[in-house]
């Protein structure tokens, strides 16, 4: 990635299987998976990597907390995509079954997704490809850090 040697990606689906139990989808287990997942992003910055966190956290208030768990190092990267294209992107299915009313708590269906006030980094991936949206993290992510 760019000469980028020490960059950790924490995906959120991958991230769940690390956690010390299982968790669900309701406010509160998103919640608790949220903070679990900063304490991992944490560990990974103390030992000299760049965390960069795959997941969805739709309370604000729960961003705050992660935010200041992390202190400065913490990068909001807000990805813009409306639920229709995010449904039409979809390649396991989920929105179509959340739209089916298959699943209780989906964030952008049936449970909302609370936009930031100020994310660092907004990315319009309806009207920037893959390619430009990865261009601009990975520029973004050079200067935040000066590398």
């Amino acid at each position: 990635m760019r000469g980028i040697l020490n960059v950790e990606l924490l995906d959120g689906d991958e991230t769940r299987k690390r956690l010390p139990q299982t968790y669900g989808y309701s406010n509160e287990d998103r919640k608790t998976v949220g903070l679990l997942v900063s304490k991992l992003a944490s560990d990974c910055n103390k030992r000299g990597n760049i965390a960069i966190v795959c997941a969805i956290s739709h309370v604000k208030q729960t961003r705050a907390q992660i935010r200041e768990h992390l202190g400065p190092d913490f990068v909001e990267v807000y990805l813009d995509c409306p639920v229709e294209v995010c449904a039409d992107r979809d390649i396991k299915g989920h929105y179509q079954k959340a739209l089916a009313g298959e699943y209780e708590n989906f964030i952008g269906v049936t449970e909302p997704y609370q936009v930031s006030d100020q994310p660092e980094l907004i990315l319009d991936t309806v009207n920037q490809s893959v390619d430009q949206c990865t261009d601009i993290l990975l520029d973004y992510i050079l200067k935040f850090f000066a590398l």
